[in-house]
């Protein structure tokens, strides 16, 4: 997928020969762009977003996510979650399957037992951003990343031996999949 190293302790030594996202919010995709432009150097951008996305109702930006001291984030927390210590799952998701996830998480009735972390960068591998997010959640008793392609396709095979490495040393083998 790209030359990102598979160490993550090594993923800032060498940079990417690419940067891959998979935006999910107005306010992303604008960032996203504008950091091309402006960026001091060119590397390829790939956007996965559909553009569906765009005129999505549920889909939505404030002009203060685009205001000026703003920028593209690598990894979006879930806004949605109060009290991290309740949380059983956390999901790392990337693209609209977030808000297919969101629905029906509150279809369940699983508010706060949930967090879906959305990876909004794929490549470069954003690990100090994840870091965080994990550190958050490290009392869960499962990390899962979520794609709609089977676990042959998609970007899986990118981050999943990435992401596990990040993972409390407790939670690396067994909580693994693809839902």
């Amino acid at each position: 997928m790209s030359n990102d190293p598979f160490d993550v302790k090594d993923t800032y030594k060498h940079p990417s020969n690419w940067s891959i996202v998979n935006c999910t919010t107005p306010a992303q995709y604008f960032h996203v762009l504008r950091r091309q432009i402006h960026r001091p150097y060119r590397k390829p951008l790939i956007v996965m977003s559909p553009k569906s996305l765009l005129k999505s109702p549920v889909a939505v930006s404030s002009l203060d996510d685009m205001a000026t001291g703003t920028a593209f984030k690598p990894v979006l927390e879930d806004q949605s979650i109060d009290r991290p210590e309740d949380v059983k799952k956390v999901v790392f998701v990337s693209g609209k399957l977030y808000y297919e996830l969101v629905k029906e998480r509150e279809a369940r009735g699983l508010n706060g037992q949930i967090a879906f972390i959305r990876v909004e960068e794929l490549s470069p591998f954003p690990r100090d951003d994840l870091q965080k997010e994990i550190s958050k959640f490290s009392q869960s008793d499962e990390f899962i990343w979520c794609q709609e392609e089977p676990q042959n396709a998609g970007c899986y095979g990118f981050m999943a031996p990435r992401l596990t490495q990040l993972l409390p040393d407790n939670k690396v083998r067994e909580c693994f999949d693809v839902l």
